[in-house]
């Protein structure tokens, strides 16, 4: 892919354009990645709206002018990687059934990944592959664990199109969100029994509450429905604030 380092989309091009110049993908290449938050100083900071980044140009063009978001690019070395912070919270996707979403127990440290499961048995490395891992067998119990330094995060995978621009090729999402790993074993489940491809919603959720000592908790995370066609209608995918 050529480099782009003076890359400035109009924001009057017109979509037909943008999608002119996609190149062809597949369904294992994504296009693009959503992400929940951005990186400052090495750590990360919520947005409001999902967050898009892509190494092809035409694409970030294509999704800021129609969710909105203006592409920058980003200090990524030798990288050329766009960046679009776009003006929704919910986005509709089509997801090619359950072999869309999967799950891995992950854990690093100094700058290497040294466990990998599936929850029972070992995915990497190749030396360990099938055999037992250790990890407990409840979500709750294997979250005390990585609380403690003891056991690896999940990993959550999920591939899918977005329901406006099919055209432009697989995007992905990759979140360590306890909660949507405790949701995906439900949500393979719709998955199996929906025709393919299945329609849904990628949802920028804020999760709100207040701890037992007063102090009020706010985050985002990833949140995924599946049969929810009403949203598709205009007037219910909302911009974000």
């Amino acid at each position: 892919m050529a480099p782009y380092p003076h890359y400035s989309p109009s924001r009057d091009r017109k979509l037909d354009d943008a999608r002119a110049d996609l190149p062809h993908v597949s369904a294992s290449d994504p296009v693009g990645r959503f992400h929940v938050a951005r990186q400052r100083v090495g750590k990360p900071i919520a947005v409001s709206a999902w967050r898009v980044t892509t190494e092809n140009p035409a694409v970030a063009d294509a999704v800021g002018g129609f969710y909105g978001g203006v592409p920058q690019m980003l200090d990524a070395g030798d990288e050329h990687v766009a960046e679009v912070l776009t003006r929704r919270d919910h986005i509709p996707v089509l997801l090619d059934g359950r072999g869309a979403v999967s799950l891995r127990m992950v854990m690093r440290g100094a700058g290497e990944t040294f466990h990998v499961c599936d929850g029972t048995r070992f995915l990497e490395p190749a030396g360990a592959r099938g055999s037992l891992c250790g990890c407990p067998a409840s979500l709750a119990d294997r979250k005390a664990a990585a609380q403690a330094g003891r056991g690896p995060t999940p990993e959550v995978r999920i591939g899918f199109r977005l329901a406006d621009l099919p055209e432009l090729g697989v995007f992905s999402l990759v979140s360590t969100s306890w909660e949507l790993a405790a949701e995906l074993p439900m949500l393979a489940s719709t998955l199996n029994a929906a025709a393919v491809p299945a329609m849904g919603v990628l949802r920028y959720g804020l999760v709100e509450f207040t701890t037992r000592s007063g102090i009020a908790v706010s985050y985002r995370r990833p949140i995924v429905e599946v049969g929810r066609t009403q949203v598709f209608a205009q007037d219910a995918v909302r911009l974000a604030a």
